[in-house]
């Protein structure tokens, strides 16, 4: 500096001890005057500025976005993180003031306000964020610190509702059930194990001791429940004991269970306790006891035995007479008038000329008679009885009637409940298929879509997964519904003609390519008649043969797998035939086999046996072979093999047309569905772009609403050749648009054809909407020729209303 001869000003150099200095190099009248130096210690302003400079990279590199916004909403400051968000600010504004933005400038000028931290979740383009506002000291702006929260809601919706559904299942259970972590601290309590709420409530977080003391359990039982804790602990596994204590009045037995749930890494965080009340049996086990020891000891006390039957048992001779009588009898005739001289209603009269006139068909028959009859009371009210009479002889030659008596009135009130609540199943399952159906429509229609797309070979390779995936789902979505319908007796099997080997021959076919796989060796052995037709349900004989096949398939690692039908007798009217499955699979156990078509049954308890399956097919096959008047046998020894077979009678049908067979073959093509005017009703959004996609791939011109208010407005305005409805939509269901377009005045609109969008795949429902006025219904998720087969039948000039589907 001192040879350049110049001023300069702000020079900073680091000695030797760290310290900054600042040097201004002053030239005094231009070097006449000499120089002055002056020097400033600026150590702690570097320092400072240093740690600046640091913390200024923080919000810079900071994942999660930062805003600064002024009081009227000006960005004063945003790092790279806020990006996104600032685009979305942009894309919201087109008056330009957005939506958001004007949601952030409140949230802000509450911040100014107040000068507190407020925060508050928003969403943005379809995330989750949580705002927090902090007011900047002594400036007119506020920062803006947001964390992307969507996983973390997802995760807290997904598992409250799985909270949610598991309390309300365990609520419903008639057993006992309890939760309680490692410290036995109750996490939950089912209303079997504790009616009262407020004292349920309560005890949620409290000790096994502190509980047991509250309920005042004797502290022998409280310290048992401590002891079987501890060993459920040390030994990771169920433990098993009864207690018996005073509740209500009574001495109460208890078994219970407590299951230790133990993770993946061995560790355990809760345990299942369970309680099945045993008093009732155990009242009824002494109560045998008793009385098996009094009928021992006092052989002279039968009559008294007769008269503690609550059922009534008297015997009446030819002349209508009663000639014997229990208490019961003298205890029903008293609450009634049918044993009284005088005048009776005429409903009792009614009554006995039934029961005299039974009597007398028994004696003249001499064969038992067994049925039900209603009984007035004085009171008004019914008594139902299971009358069961029969012919007793006697040594000198009459005869007389000997009749018993049940009073069934509450088996009958108990048979309407148990219906009732088998309506209340098949609504619940209904309602589950809906839900699950919906959704899954649109995973198979997507993928059928990606299908018809070009694809690499991987990408190929996932796509087949994900349709096996679906498709498995289905399948057992519809064994469950098929389950449903045979246990409410409303599974209907269909009585129409069809061809015995080639039934045979297409479940067989349906398995060839997943034989290949596993290089087996797939025999079909057909019915030595070529062309053997038959009368039944085609569809349930192949779903059976096909679960025989699936369950061979799955248990045969090598060797073969035969299917075949057998004629084993016939006759001018009806055949008897025998159809088998044999594998040379793993077998079964002896034990298993008789247990092997129970729900949810498999021939091993092993969780993490290589064969999978839902342990529904054998159950379903059984049951179906059932109601076509046949019964399923198993034949299986341990690594041999099983032979899965039934025999049927089925009814001649040589002259019927064979079931599904029609004069014209099928088309593949639906070009004669271009230029259909169709309206789509349909408020889920996948499943609408799902079905438009799939009729616009047709030519057909689709208009969509998305609720029932817009659909019934647009059919009764526009002019359309179809309209396809879903059942459950907003504002009104496809039912009551249906009713209400059924009701119009122009015929043209009131006659349109309509299609049901469905999930619900009960008979009862189809029903339901085709008496509604519905044309036709199409199950989700649907095939594509099915919906575009049925569009093409209703449409067709000649589609005579009354034909519809």
């Amino acid at each position: 500096m001192h040879e350049a001869g110049n001023t300069t000003l702000n020079e900073e150099f680091v000695l030797a001890d760290g310290r900054v200095v600042e040097l201004d190099y002053l030239v005094l009248a231009q070097g006449q005057a000499g120089r002055l130096l002056c020097y400033r210690d600026v150590t702690e302003r570097h320092l400072r500025e240093a740690q600046l400079r640091a913390l200024s990279y923080i919000p810079e590199q900071n994942p999660n976005a930062i805003i600064r916004l002024s009081a009227t909403g000006e960005v004063i400051y945003a790092n790279p993180a806020a990006s996104p968000l600032l685009q979305v600010m942009a894309k919201d504004e087109p008056d330009g003031f957005g939506v958001l933005r004007s949601r952030l400038l409140t949230l802000v000028q509450r911040v100014l306000g107040t000068s507190e931290q407020q925060q508050q979740e928003l969403t943005v383009a379809g995330q989750h964020y949580l705002f927090t506002a902090a007011a900047v000291p002594d400036e007119a702006y506020a920062t803006l610190y947001l964390t992307d929260v969507t996983a973390r809601q997802q995760v807290e919706q997904q598992l409250a509702e799985q909270r949610l559904f598991y309390e309300n299942t365990l609520s419903q259970v008639p057993m006992a059930v309890a939760v309680i972590d490692t410290d036995f601290r109750y996490m939950f309590v089912n209303p079997a194990l504790e009616p009262d709420p407020t004292l349920r409530a309560w005890m949620v977080g409290k000790t096994n001791e502190e509980s047991g003391a509250f309920r005042e359990r004797p502290s022998a039982i409280i310290a048992r429940r401590r002891q079987c804790f501890n060993q459920a602990l040390r030994e990771k596994r169920e433990v098993s004991w009864e207690e018996n204590f005073y509740k209500g009045g009574g001495m109460a037995s208890i078994l219970f269970q407590l299951r230790p749930v133990v993770e993946p890494d061995g560790s355990i965080r809760r345990l299942i306790a369970s309680g099945i009340d045993l008093t009732a049996r155990k009242q009824a086990e002494e109560h045998q006891r008793q009385s098996e020891e009094l009928v021992r000891e006092q052989q002279q006390f039968i009559r008294l035995i007769v008269d503690t039957l609550p059922t009534v048992v008297y015997v009446a001779d030819i002349d209508n007479v009663v000639t014997f009588r229990n208490a019961a009898f003298d205890a029903l005739a008293a609450q009634s008038q049918h044993t009284h001289a005088g005048q009776k209603s005429a409903e009792v009269e009614e009554q006995l000329q039934q029961i005299r006139a039974w009597r007398q068909q028994v004696l003249a028959t001499d064969q038992p008679l067994e049925t039900e009859i209603p009984l007035t009371l004085n009171s008004g009210e019914t008594c139902h009885l299971q009358v069961y009479m029969r012919p007793l002889q006697h040594s000198g030659g009459h005869k007389e009637v000997l009749i018993v008596s049940t009073d069934v009135t509450a088996l009958k009130q108990a048979q309407r409940q148990a219906e009732e609540n088998a309506r209340a199943k098949e609504a619940f399952l209904s309602r589950m298929s809906h839900e699950i159906r919906t959704p899954l429509n649109g995973v198979i229609g997507m993928a059928t879509l990606l299908a018809k797309t070009t694809l690499t070979p991987q990408q190929q390779d996932y796509l087949t997964t994900m349709q096996q995936a679906g498709q498995h789902l289905l399948a057992l979505v519809n064994d469950v519904l098929d389950l449903a319908k045979i246990t409410t007796h409303h599974l209907q099997l269909a009585h129409a003609a069809f061809d015995v080997n080639g039934v045979v021959q297409g479940a067989a076919q349906t398995v060839a390519a997943l034989a290949t796989q596993k290089n087996l060796v797939l025999q079909v052995e057909s019915v030595e008649l070529p062309s053997l037709r038959v009368l039944g349900d085609a569809y349930r004989l192949h779903q059976v043969l096909l679960n025989l096949l699936g369950n061979a398939l799955k248990f045969t690692q090598h060797g073969q797998i035969q299917i075949g039908a057998q004629l084993l007798s016939e006759s001018p009217t009806d055949v008897t035939l025998r159809f088998w499955v044999q594998d040379t699979g793993v077998g079964i156990e002896p034990a298993q086999q008789e247990r092997i078509f129970e729900v949810f049954t498999q021939a091993t308890a092993d969780t993490d046996h290589p064969f999978g399956g839902t342990g529904l097919g054998l159950s379903i096959s059984e049951q179906l072979v059932r109601y076509m008047g046949g019964t399923l046998h198993v034949c299986s020894l341990p690594n041999e093999g099983t032979t899965f077979s039934f025999t049927l009678v089925l009814p001649r049908a040589e002259d019927a047309k064979p079931e599904n067979q029609t004069d014209n073959s099928p088309s593949d093509s639906f070009e004669e569905l271009r230029g259909l005017r169709v309206l789509l009703a349909e408020d889920n959004v996948v499943n609408q772009w799902i079905a438009t996609v799939v009729l616009e791939h047709w030519g057909v011109q689709i208009e969509t609403v998305d609720n029932g208010v817009d659909a019934l407005t647009a059919l009764t305005t526009k002019s359309y050749d179809a309209a396809l409805l879903d059942i459950k939509m907003p504002g009104l269901t496809g039912v009551e648009v249906t009713k209400a377009l059924r009701q119009h005045p122009d015929p043209a609109r009131a006659h349109l054809p309509l299609i049901a969008l469905t999930a619900n795949a009960f008979e009862t429902d189809r029903i339901s909407y085709l008496t509604a006025g519905m044309d036709a219904c199409v199950n989700k998720p649907f095939e594509e020729a099915d919906l575009c087969q049925i569009l093409l039948t209703l449409t067709k000039p000649m589609a005579d209303p009354q034909q519809r589907l």
